[in-house]
């Protein structure tokens, strides 16, 4: 994920609460709809989701988890 992912995350979850934003706010702020938004965040997410579950099924980081975990 790169920086202007993190922003747009970010910008997201500061809105969470109020019900989104403003859609002339995210235009003056990522120049985009909040539809294209939408889009991008589900587009963010789905990569970050399938970057994780790649990690999980890597065996080396299965081991030195066990390892750790031991006494």
């Amino acid at each position: 994920m790169d920086r202007f992912d993190r922003e747009i995350l970010d910008y997201v979850r500061s809105w969470v609460c109020y019900g989104g934003p403003p859609a002339d706010a995210v235009m003056m702020t990522f120049g985009m709809t909040p539809e294209q938004l939408a889009a991008r965040v589900e587009s963010i997410v789905s990569a970050e989701k399938a970057r994780i579950e790649q990690e999980l099924r890597r065996p080396w980081l299965r081991v030195q988890t066990a390892r750790k975990a031991s006494p």
